[in-house]
């Protein structure tokens, strides 16, 4: 199996359930908006983005450098997770000690602080999960399987037993214990093919482990902070309704984000691996791969953009069209984020975690300044701004960086991507389709304007179908 192929089976793994957990989990969310009302749902929102800092602070980056190096050295993989389940089940009680004090200082409403401590169990299923294990030895189908299981627990749970505004509380107790089911899968599977972990306090390993964490887990916090740090500033800045509004728009975005962290995420072993191997097949995979990424990010960010009021009437309903805005906004860091994927993960992969902290530093830093500066004045649409500058300087210093590594040009493709999506943009915005159809018939017109254009070759076309089909007949013959 070539290179690529391999990273697209182990996408199509996670592609496959992450397409019907996140179906499912986009339901609750529309269901939650519409029952909890904007404010109600703000308030989930605003708990759920504090939360998000505490996770990472128990998480210190050990889950991609426990990939990396799991992946590099198979033989001292049981080592390498005794090592960082030891270190992260002592940074959970950190982490939860140090949220309860940020909670008592809060200058928030009960129930708010109430709902933030809820959520904060589920940094305990965070801290202590093993995807990582996993996505390391490239077996995606068990990290399927414990997110279609988490999500699919959520989702009923939510739809069954949340029915009006005075359940909000129950909200996150059901995300947690969906978390701790998908654990105590995974959790199985591991001790069966490697045995009971060994928990060891060893500050020594520890202090070594997280020196070469911690540059990959100050990246996911700079991250965070260019991704949510918006919607706690709203929050405190012009309360939780504008963060409804907001976030229900950002909601949609994240369904496509999503996408680009899966392909990440099943290159991201391949690329540490060949990059100690062979610079060459380093240098096709990251060309095919970004290909691919902007394949779809750049006609995903200019249909929606053209479609946003009727996306947000037909999701959410009429009480939540002042997002609309912030859709149209926001629905271009699908393009620098799908553009940003393979660079970033090439970055990580080799051993370059640093350049890519200074990346997303300097994006934090900007984002935090335009907040500031845009939000007390414009609002939900001056955090969309925000974030659309933060990420074209994030994407623009990964580039840069990266030439060091490999040199794939790209603007040729770029160019026939934007002509062939702006094209289609103007073809469903004129007619006079409902949205589905819009949707449909935008797809069949830009494959049609690629292939005309040369951005879709039929070696192309033939390598997809070839694709398809064996994964097919592998699944057949693992059924038989």
């Amino acid at each position: 199996m070539t290179v690529s192929k391999k990273v697209l089976k182990n996408f199509s793994f996670l592609l496959g359930a992450d397409l019907a957990a996140k179906v499912l989990v986009f339901v609750s969310v529309v269901y939650l908006a519409r029952i909890l009302t904007v404010e109600g749902f703000g308030k989930i929102e605003f708990a759920q983005a504090i939360i998000v800092y505490f996770i990472l602070l128990a998480n210190q980056g050990l889950d991609l450098w426990g990939t990396r190096e799991v992946a590099r050295e198979e033989g001292r993989k049981k080592e390498i997770a005794d090592n960082i389940l030891s270190l992260r089940f002592f940074l959970f009680f950190l982490a939860y000690g140090i949220l309860v004090l940020f909670v008592l200082l809060l200058n928030k409403p009960a129930d708010i602080k109430k709902l933030i401590l809820l959520y904060g169990l589920t940094i305990f299923t965070f801290s202590l999960t093993i995807n990582w294990f996993f996505q390391g030895i490239e077996r995606m189908e068990i990290i399927a399987l414990g997110r279609l299981i988490n999500q699919l627990f959520y989702v009923c749970g939510v739809l069954l037993i949340v029915t009006n505004t005075t359940q909000i509380f129950h909200v996150p107790v059901i995300k947690f214990f969906g978390g701790l089911l998908s654990l105590s899968l995974l959790a199985y599977l591991f001790f069966k093919s490697e045995g009971m972990p060994k928990i060891r306090f060893d500050i020594s390993l520890w202090k070594k482990t997280l020196k070469q964490s911690l540059p990959m887990g100050f990246s996911l916090i700079l991250i965070q902070i260019y991704y949510n740090l918006d919607t706690i500033m709203l929050g405190f800045i012009k309360g939780e309704k504008e963060v409804g509004w907001y976030n229900a728009a950002y909601k949609i975005i994240l369904l496509f984000i999503g996408f680009a962290s899966l392909f990440g995420n099943a290159l991201f072993p391949v690329l540490s691996r060949y990059y100690k191997e062979s610079r060459d097949k380093l240098r096709t995979i990251i060309t095919e791969s970004s290909r691919i990424t902007l394949f779809f990010g750049i006609p995903i960010s200019v249909g929606i953009c053209f479609l946003s009021r009727e996306i947000m009437q037909i999701v959410y309903g009429s009480m939540y069209l002042k997002g609309a805005v912030a859709l149209q906004i926001l629905v271009w860091s699908v393009f620098t984020i799908y553009f940003n994927a393979p660079f970033g993960f090439l970055l990580l992969a080799t051993e370059r975690q640093k350049k890519y902290m200074y990346a997303v530093g300097l994006g934090a830093l900007v984002n935090l300044i335009l907040n500031l500066i845009l939000i007390p004045r414009y609002g939900l649409m001056g955090a969309s701004i925000s974030t659309i500058i933060c990420e074209i300087i994030v994407l623009s210093l990964i580039l840069y960086y990266s030439r060091e590594l490999v040199k794939v040009p790209l603007s040729g493709y770029l160019t026939k991507g934007f002509v062939s999506s702006f094209l289609m943009g103007l073809f469903i915005y004129l007619f006079p389709f409902n949205l589905f159809m819009k949707i449909f018939v935008g797809g069949v017109c830009y494959l049609i304007c690629m292939f005309f254009l040369g951005g879709v070759s039929r070696k192309d076309a033939k390598s997809a179908y070839e694709f398809l089909r064996n994964s097919y007949q592998e699944k057949k013959i693992g059924k038989n």
